[in-house]
């Protein structure tokens, strides 16, 4: 507040000193004494310029003005008055100071002056509140900060304006900043130490009076007063808490949605310990589960040691055959979801493959197929639902493991390492059955367009469209389907790093050498389905045997006696085909003859004859194969039939 002396008043209102004290002692003007600096009795007076007359103010702004060269004074930062930039606290202090001053101008109890009353009303004050203190130079510092500030005058900003000098350097702070916003999630001691290490061992870049720092507390608060949450938790906690915590979502709408649209997969870690009957060590089980969105029932699970794409099948088989085919499937990106004969690679397709892939199972089964967004909880209400598997079920079992460290039952410690101690699996199954059916399926929810309902009841209610299959027709569509590959003594696939053989007389007599698709049922591989390249059924194919190096006298026998079948098979072949001609030695035969009778024709230019030296010689004997006796072919090679045949 500004205070002006009583010879600067008097200057103001063009008259004495003693005028001017005059009328203070005559309470006609307000003002403050002052001890010990002079004057009379050691006593002097202080005028507030809120206390003085409205032209007097503004001379005095002249002034002062003229003072500083014709420039005007600098003006002081005007608070905010818009009320919708202040807090409640901020409203309810300008209405409360608004209020009491308004009542100090109409305060004039009869037979005092204008300073008498003004004590007398903060008199008032003190005694109507206790807790705060009043004085009348507070009075005139409120009332000058109205009229010259406006509303924004009336706050108390001691502490809260960015003028102040702070405790830990802007320059300091970036440091920091650079060596906390990582997701090590250093501490704050840590990244001080840092800060003070950067800033000693670069003095040419940072100016060592920087040193020493501020304490840990002073950078503590000037995290939480510089550093915004959301800059923060993406720095320190990872995009995707970022994103689940801080980041705008698409806010989804049900109403639209009928039965069986959509359906969503997940799979869930059941924090229990079950006695998996194969070892003296308890075991974790997993849900494979399916949630219909419109209605948040779970129409198919499966539950497992390990989630597969074969539990993943499991789990849909049961639903398909309990509800209908869904329309749509969603599914986050794990690798039982893009299997290549379930929902197909999708992003994960290699670039080196022919690019022809058979149907999926979803394809064969009219359903769309899509991904949630990587790192996207929020777009898979399943996980949600998953939740209340955890607080309504699994923490009834003396097996609960919670799902971290701290969650963990004490008792644990005890009975954690004897799987005799927990349910067994199978039995586990059959509770998570019931507990789906009739418990989980028939609580009340109250989400978006549920009202109140159970998941049954929406899902009766939503029900549109129920598209069904018999279960030959679905059991042909859930087959599972092998990569192509080319028929070499059969086809093969593989299960658990294990190759199965499957072989027929009929795959091999019409398909060898051939590129075939395999389907199969997981759960019986007695035999195959093989198709072509354009998915055309061809044949089936049974398990080839396998037998050992100690195999009994009678396997290696029932093996024999298939290879001889096929051995028949292959011999009768053209007789299978009717075919009838000669034999392939005669006809060679024959035509050799017929080739050598029109013998060998040639004309020579020049002929020279060649005499024997003895002229007396007698007649000589006809050299070797100079006979005119002819063979007959016909009959030797009827003679090497019959030798063959017998």
């Amino acid at each position: 507040m500004e205070e002006l002396t009583v010879k600067e008043v008097a200057d103001l209102k063009g008259c004495t000193v003693q005028y001017v004290r005059k009328l203070i002692v005559e309470n006609k003007l307000a003002a403050y004494e002052r001890w010990g600096q002079g004057g009379n009795k050691g006593i002097s007076y202080m005028i507030p310029l809120a206390a003085l007359e409205p032209k007097l103010i503004a001379k005095y702004r002249r002034i002062e003005s003229r003072k500083a060269g014709g420039k005007p004074r600098e003006a002081k930062p005007v608070p905010v008055t818009d009320l919708e930039q202040l807090s409640v606290e901020e409203r309810e202090e300008i209405f409360f100071w608004k209020g009491i001053i308004e009542e100090w101008d109409a305060y004039r109890p009869p037979g005092l002056d204008k300073k008498q009353a003004t004590e007398a009303y903060v008199g008032y004050l003190q005694q109507t509140y206790p807790e705060q203190k009043f004085s009348s130079r507070i009075l005139y510092r409120k009332k000058q900060a109205l009229r010259e500030q406006g509303d924004g005058g009336l706050l108390n900003r001691r502490g809260k304006h960015d003028g102040h000098k702070r405790a830990v350097p802007k320059e300091v702070f970036d440091i920091f900043e650079y060596f906390y916003l990582d997701q090590s999630q250093k501490s704050i001691e840590l990244c001080m130490n840092l800060t003070k290490l950067e800033i000693s061992q670069h003095p040419d870049r940072y100016d060592q009076k920087l040193l020493p720092l501020a304490s840990s507390a002073s950078f503590a608060r000037e995290i939480e007063r510089s550093i915004p949450v959301p800059v923060l938790k993406y720095f320190r906690l990872g995009e995707k808490v970022f994103r689940d915590e801080c980041a705008n979502y698409i806010e989804r709408t049900y109403d639209d949605l009928h039965s069986n649209d959509i359906w969503v997969c997940d799979n869930h870690t059941f924090d229990i310990f079950v006695n998996g009957g194969e070892s003296d060590k308890p075991v974790r089980v997993y849900l494979t589960a399916f949630l219909d969105v419109r209605s948040r029932k779970m129409v198919g699970w499966y539950v497992t040691d390990a989630p597969s794409s074969d539990a993943t099948i499991q789990a849909l088989r049961r639903g398909i055959m309990a509800y209908g085919i869904p329309k749509w499937i969603y599914s986050d990106n794990g690798r039982e979801f893009l299997t290549h004969d379930i929902g197909g690679r999708g992003f994960r397709k290699s670039a080196k493959t022919d690019g022809h892939e058979p149907p999926t199972i979803l394809q064969r089964l009219g359903i769309e197929f899509r991904t949630a967004m990587v790192k996207n909880a929020r777009a898979k209400i399943v996980e949600r639902a998953f939740v209340d598997v955890k607080n309504c079920f699994s923490k009834l079992f003396d097996g609960y493991t919670g799902g971290t460290i701290a969650e963990r039952p004490e008792r644990l410690k005890k009975t954690g390492k004897h799987a005799e101690n927990f349910v067994v699996i199978d039995e586990f199954r059959e509770y998570v059955d019931i507990f789906i059916q009739g418990w989980f399926n028939k609580q009340p929810h109250s989400g978006t367009g549920m009202n109140g309902r159970t998941r049954d009841e929406v899902f009766a209610a939503c029900l549109y469209e129920q598209r069904v299959a018999t279960a030959d027709e679905l059991n042909l569509m859930l087959l599972r389907t092998s990569r192509m590959q080319t028929v070499n003594r059969g086809v093969k696939i593989k299960m658990y790093d294990t190759e199965i053989r499957f072989y027929s007389d009929e795959l091999i007599m019409g398909h060898d050498r051939e590129k075939v698709y395999v389907r199969y049922n997981p759960d019986d591989l007695s035999e195959v389905r093989v198709y072509d390249e354009n998915d055309r059924f061809l044949c089936t194919a049974p398990q080839a045997p396998v037998s050992s190096y100690f195999a009994s006298k009678d396997e290696v026998a029932e093996s024999m006696r298939e290879i001889r079948t096929l051995e028949r098979t292959v011999r009768g072949y053209k007789k299978q085909k009717g075919i009838e001609a000669d034999d392939a030695l005669a006809l060679v035969m024959r035509e050799a003859e017929a080739r050598m009778s029109a013998g060998e024709r040639f004309d020579p230019k020049i002929i020279t004859p060649i005499r024997a030296v003895d002229e007396d010689a007698g007649s000589v004997a006809a050299a070797v194969g100079s006979s005119a006796e002819h063979i007959d072919w016909t009959a030797a090679l009827e003679r090497m039939e019959k030798a063959r045949d017998r």
